[in-house]
């Protein structure tokens, strides 16, 4: 979502009254909402939800039609976009696992496209999919998930939190990284990756995701 100008404090408080309501529905994973460091009218919302059933009575309920058709609608400059995803991850339960808070000034998003060429997807699935398990396990490190599109599996994201931009900084030198995503994933792709970064403004559901 793209807020108009001088609109994007209206068009935040409205996700974030939205927000709250939503992660008291009951098939409700998840839902943050993120502002772009670079661009503060954009937001980016990431909800998760336990099955198609669940993320239908959202969007029929009273709260998204009052935010999104109602409040919002009138506050941005386009249409928003929606897709529809999955996650190929595991999701990380640890107990031990260290979680993104809401408004962190040093907290890091980075959400990473990626456009694979045609025949290659379950190749760049895997080698993400190695990454996710070597990842989970460095220093700063609060969320590192993977996400396909439903409508086009030819494009694949990933969901990371980290607790600052040097350990975001640090992952993407480490050896890994360059034999991983430089190595084997780049080559794979119609075109170089892209990523927004991102700070998340929404407090997290205090359990993890755990279907």
């Amino acid at each position: 979502m793209i807020a108009g100008p001088g609109r994007a404090d209206a068009v935040r408080d409205a996700l974030l009254r939205l927000t709250q309501a939503t992660q008291e529905e009951g098939g409700n994973l998840s839902y943050d909402v993120h502002q772009l460091k670079n661009n503060p009218a954009a937001f980016y919302v990431l909800g998760n939800w336990a099955d198609e059933q669940a993320l239908d009575a959202h969007l029929a309920s009273t709260h998204v039609r009052q935010c999104l058709t109602e409040t919002v609608a009138g506050e941005i400059v386009a249409p928003y976009t929606q897709w529809r995803v999955q996650l190929l991850s595991e999701p990380d339960v640890r107990p031990d696992r260290p979680r993104p808070v809401g408004n962190s000034p040093a907290q890091v998003t980075l959400v990473p496209f990626f456009t694979i060429k045609a025949g290659e997807e379950a190749a760049v699935g895997n080698c993400h999919l190695e990454m996710v398990a070597i990842t989970r396990a460095e220093l700063g490190c609060l969320g590192y998930d993977l996400y396909q599109s439903v409508e086009d599996p030819s494009v694949m994201f990933l969901y990371e939190n980290w607790t600052d931009q040097a350990a975001l900084d640090k992952h993407m030198n480490t050896s890994s990284f360059y034999r991983i995503v430089r190595g084997e994933i780049d080559k794979r792709l119609v075109a170089p990756w892209t990523a927004h970064m991102m700070t998340m403004i929404s407090e997290p559901r205090r359990e993890p995701i755990t279907a």
